[in-house]
């Protein structure tokens, strides 16, 4: 029952009080409750009456632990308010809002785990001085993707990627065109023709798809925990993003039957960032492709034991590292280590 009701229901009994046994001094404040709790339903519901609420999320994407701005609007009736407070969102701060004119409210979100979410509904509370009576207004909901955080990736850990554990450097390649040398490329690209003819370094230039010969290969299959598969997808997203920029990559994510290409200029990335967020543990078997001219391939997992899906020398990047094998370098939280499968029935 409403505090109105209440009141009313007091201010009533001590009216009937007053009329039965002949005690008028309790008809005063008998009247006096029944005014009062039908001034304030009055004023509350009068109030409340055409008022709109809207949420509006400064954002469609963030990256984990990004502030994001979330905006409520409210527009109220012809009468003002009496008391007015907005919750942005359930569990959020209250703040109050001025009871003489419609406006905006702002607060700002910050969701530390990667997916998608639901913001809001942000809530109305309408209220007389007093606390007697009171009416709520919900308004929508926004949906906001959050992105795996990127953390850095030195430039000695790019360096030691490339060309590791795959076939030689002197595989046949396209040539696409020259350009001057990039510190950190490898020497079979120089183009020493050029070279001796100009005294200028210049390099190969490949196709991309030759270009990019280095596989991120996430794996969520029988992840250890929600935690450690996050910091599994971390580390994927990271060693994508700067593999890209030095150059490019293939990424291969679970689910995926071909790679996707990742090159420098990065077009590629937001569809794939989007789809890191939405990575779920799987359970069973998934077949991998690995295309052939991989030179370098890195196995991204979120499991605890030995078990791999790829064949071979590769890199091993999971946030437990496997013991008896040296870390190579550390990437959101998980190590890389220089495996290979037979060594890993080994360590297993």
């Amino acid at each position: 029952m409403s505090r109105a009701r209440e009141l009313a229901l007091i201010g009533a009994l001590l009216c009937a009080t007053a009329a039965l046994f002949d005690a008028w001094a309790l008809s005063v404040p008998g009247l006096a409750m029944l005014l009062a709790s039908a001034l304030a339903w009055t004023w509350v519901a009068a109030s409340a009456h055409g008022t709109e609420l809207q949420l509006r999320c400064g954002a469609v994407s963030a990256q984990e632990d990004e502030r994001v701005e979330i905006a409520v609007c409210v527009r109220r009736g012809a009468v003002p308010f009496p008391v007015a407070e907005v919750t942005p969102w359930p569990g959020a701060q209250v703040i109050a809002l001025p009871s003489d004119r419609s406006g905006a409210t702002a607060a700002t979100v910050r969701i530390a785990r990667r997916g998608l979410h639901t913001v809001g509904p942000a809530q109305l509370r309408v209220s007389d001085p007093f606390g007697i009576c009171e009416r709520g207004r919900l308004s929508n909901t926004a949906e906001l993707l959050v992105l795996p955080r990127i953390s850095s990736v030195s430039a000695s850990v790019l360096a030691c990627l490339d060309g590791f554990g795959g076939p030689s450097t002197q595989a046949a390649q396209t040539v696409d065109a020259l350009r001057a040398y990039r510190s950190g490329s490898p020497a079979s690209r120089i183009h020493w023709p050029t070279v001796a003819r100009s005294g200028v370094l210049m390099e190969n230039t490949l196709k991309p798809e030759d270009d990019a010969r280095i596989l991120v290969l996430l794996d969520s299959q029988r992840a250890e925990s929600e935690e450690a598969l996050d910091r599994a997808v971390r580390a994927a997203a990271s060693l994508c993003v700067h593999l890209a920029k030095r150059g490019g990559c293939m990424a291969l994510l679970p689910g995926d039957r071909r790679a996707t290409l990742l090159r420098a200029d990065m077009r590629a990335w937001p569809a794939l960032h989007a789809r890191l967020a939405l990575v779920q543990p799987t359970t069973g078997p998934q077949p991998v492709h690995v295309p052939p001219r991989m030179l370098t391939v890195i196995h991204v997992t979120a499991r605890a034991d030995a078990a791999t899906r790829v064949s071979g020398p590769h890199y091993r990047v999971a946030p437990y590292p496997l013991a008896g094998l040296d870390v190579a370098f550390t990437v959101a939280g998980c190590a890389g280590q220089r495996t290979h499968s037979a060594s890993q029935a080994r360590v297993a």
